[in-house]
Parts: structure tokens; sequence; C-alpha cells
């Protein structure tokens, strides 16, 4: 929804979204910034560089990447489970959405390997979610699994867990390093990049 929200937003100030495009590389001058992507050259007054997780490609700040892998149930009749439940100091997560069970996590059984830009779900994760939702979360009541998925965060290379919001430069900006939180701090960062400019 929030992203929705800010196409419509996007859209309606008449501003171009510009998709499946790489940024290769920019250089910031006295007025601007000159963008190079792996399609087109441009440049701009102001960067902002909100990429989170994918940051490390572009600046040179403490965060690194980390995939996080999710599955959904199918609906379950009668699910009771309410609320959204930590397991494991964190490193997964559940809740009943439309009486289904999401449950996502498992980095801990892999931090080297989660530490990945690659989109792509691993068997030992998904197979310890699935465990997991059968003896512990869901111990006897039958269920199937309907979807699975992976996201990638952007978190602290030394545990650091504060979000970074600052400038760069003169024109470039970062608003990087959620934790895991984006969807639900995602708005206030953007809306504190562009405190920046004032």
């Amino acid at each position: 929804m929030m992203m929705q929200a800010l196409l419509k937003k996007v859209q309606s100030k008449g501003i171009k979204i510009l998709n499946n495009i790489t940024l290769e590389h920019f250089e910031e001058s006295n007025n601007s910034v000159k963008i190079k992507t792996n399609l087109l050259e441009f440049s701009t007054r102001k960067l902002f560089i909100a990429t989170n997780g994918f940051a490390a490609q572009l600046i040179n700040e403490d965060v690194k990447p980390a995939r996080a892998q999710v599955l959904i149930t199918k609906p379950i009749k009668r699910l009771h489970i309410k609320g959204t439940f930590h397991l494991d100091k964190g490193y997964y997560y559940f809740r009943n959405i439309d009486n289904r069970i999401l449950f996502g996590g498992g980095r801990n059984l892999d931090f080297k390997g989660e530490e990945t830009t690659e989109f792509n779900e691993t068997e030992h994760i998904q197979n310890a979610l699935e465990t997991l939702l059968k003896t512990t979360i869901l111990p006897e009541t039958p269920f199937e699994i309907e979807h699975r998925w992976c996201g990638i965060m952007g978190v602290g290379l030394s545990g650091q867990k504060k979000v970074i919001v600052k400038p760069l430069g003169n024109h470039v900006y970062c608003g990087v390093r959620l934790g895991g939180m984006g969807i639900a701090i995602g708005s206030l960062i953007g809306k504190e990049l562009v405190q920046l400019l004032d």
C-alpha cells in the first residue's frame, strides 16, 4: 500500500519513473549530479540514494545486503493466531494475514550466504521455515504453502541498526540501512530525506 500510494502521488506530479535500469555511476559537479545507467546518461539537480540493501554498490557507508526469505500458507480454517510474533531473538517472525500464516526469517542459519542481493530462495532456509511452522507454530493444524519469496534488507556491517539519513555531498543524499523495517519506516525516511534539502 505504501508503494502504491507513492506511485500515485509521483504520477500525479508528472514525475517520470524509470524501471529496470541500473545506476552504474554518479558524479557530483557544482550545480548537478551526472548519472550514468546501463541504458542512458542524464543530469539531475539532486540525487537521493534509497536503495537500502543495494546501497553498497553505490556508496561507501556501513550497510550490507541481508536477504529475507518468506513463505505464506493457503487460508487455514479457524486460525486463531492473532498479532505479530518473533522467535529466536527476532530472526523469525510470523503473523496472521487473512487467515494465512506469513512466516519469514532464518537468516541466522547462514549469515554469509544471506549477505546477497540475489532474489532467490534457498532450500535449507525454506525447509527450516516449514519445519518450524509444523512443529512450533501450527503443530496440530494441517496447512499448505501457497507462495515463497524473498526480499533484500539493508543492515549494518558492524551490527549497527540505526538508519543512515544524511547528505553525501552538496547534491547527493542517502536514506539507507533500514534493518528490515522498510515497510514500517520507509515513508518517514523519505520525509527526513526531503527535509535535508532545507
